[in-house]
């Protein structure tokens, strides 16, 4: 398991400038990636940057959640929540009034569908051998006795343990 620090990857800037980034996990590790897993701040409405042939999960990590417009149809999406959409639709975050987070699993067409889901800790488990990554948002867990901290994730195989929400990457 190799566990990668949120508050220690320095941020980039989305392709179109507007935004930052932090790259999590990504295969392969350069040039056009497969399977990309990030966590962007959104500071302002803005849209985001087009991806074409890559299918995207995102979800809101702010407690007042996003507001998107996807193909010019409003998303409002809950802490938590989430939304699939491909990487050519037209996306813009709208009515951002402070800044926020939210969770991105891209993965390029022919290579696998992205699938993000919300799973509880509690007391100990494994996620199973298809999961990715894992990313802490909330709580208080520990990745093979590692301490985590928000957008912390741990990549490859390994035992959860504590009280906390993650979010578990797979394709399918």
């Amino acid at each position: 398991m190799r566990l990668v620090r949120f508050d220690e990857t320095p941020p980039t800037r989305w392709a179109n400038g507007l935004g930052e980034t932090v790259e999590l996990w990504r295969t392969p590790s350069a040039g056009d990636f497969d399977v990309r897993l990030s966590i962007a701040t959104v500071g302002s409405s803005a849209p985001f940057s087009p991806l074409p042939g890559v299918d995207r999960v995102l979800l809101a990590l702010g407690v007042h959640g996003i507001e998107l417009d996807v193909d010019e149809v409003r998303a409002v999406l809950g802490q938590y929540d989430g939304i699939a959409f491909a990487g050519e639709s037209a996306v813009a975050a709208v009515g951002v009034s402070e800044s926020s987070h939210d969770l991105n699993l891209m993965v390029r067409r022919g290579v696998g569908r992205p699938d993000l889901r919300v799973e509880r800790v509690a007391g100990s488990s494994v996620p199973g051998a298809d999961a990715l990554a894992v990313v802490l948002l909330d709580g208080d867990v520990r990745c093979d006795g590692r301490p985590l901290a928000f957008g912390d994730t741990c990549i490859g195989p390994g035992t959860l343990t504590g009280s906390g929400r993650v979010a578990v990457a797979r394709t399918s």
